[in-house]
């Protein structure tokens, strides 16, 4: 009975900690950024769309990345991983060059529902001064690695004042499986004013960003032939 009793009380400590955490930020909460506006009226005469990438940078994809932006004079904003950020610095200096915005994407992208209170708190805080200390500002928004936060996490973000942004339209671009048109015609069936599309330059399957370069320009195409036009993080919430 005693053993049972110790169950029950861990499994309610976990539920509150990590999935309880988790959805409410998910679903409910009004602070975390996941289409872009709180005034949908604004947006639809507006028709903007965030495009992000995550898991980056990659030393090989992120420069062709930036090239194909700068091609269409694309905005985008991107959520660093902190060991990827600390190890090509120079790739990240070319992201705010090319006048986009970065965001922190934990240190070790490690999923919430796996650490307890230290790594947790970790993560987050290694990543900001990784990126703080290349960029020389301070960095703003958050994402968390598959979209999960625990609630140490939470608790961090709040204390550094993060924001946090999800998405409202992901193609599954880290599976090899999907290819560039698929990438292609998965997001533009959610496209909506005030769209945050997440596709990944890095991370995933080994190959799976050469499709994501590879859909990119058809992407950006598409996207515009709907009327739609792209805007960083800051952009969308201007409105």
């Amino acid at each position: 009975m005693v053993w049972l009793t110790i169950i029950f009380v861990f499994v309610m400590i976990w539920a509150l900690i990590y999935p309880i955490t988790d959805y409410w930020q998910r679903w409910f909460s009004p602070s975390v950024l996941k289409r872009g506006q709180s005034h949908p009226q604004k947006v639809d005469r507006e028709k903007k769309v965030c495009l992000t990438f995550d898991d980056g940078p990659n030393p090989e994809i992120t420069p062709q990345v930036l090239d194909i932006l700068a091609q269409y004079h694309i905005p985008a904003t991107f959520f660093l991983v902190g060991y990827r950020a600390e190890h090509s610095p120079e790739i990240v200096r070319k992201i705010l060059d090319h006048g986009h915005e970065i965001g922190v994407h934990t240190y070790r992208h490690c999923h919430a529902y796996g650490m307890f209170i230290h790594k947790s708190i970790n993560t987050i805080l290694q990543g900001i001064q990784i990126l703080e200390k290349i960029a020389g500002k301070k960095v703003v928004w958050f994402r968390p690695p598959w979209g999960a936060l625990n609630l140490f996490e939470l608790l961090t973000v709040k204390y550094f004042r993060l924001k946090i942004v999800l998405w409202t339209a992901n193609a599954i671009d880290w599976d090899i499986r999907t290819t560039p048109v698929q990438i292609v015609e998965r997001l533009k069936k959610k496209l909506q004013p005030g769209c945050i599309i997440v596709i990944h330059d890095a991370g995933g399957d080994p190959e799976a960003p050469r499709h994501t370069l590879e859909a990119l320009p058809e992407l950006i195409g598409q996207v515009q032939a709907e009327g739609y036009r792209f805007v960083t993080l800051t952009n969308i919430q201007e409105n």
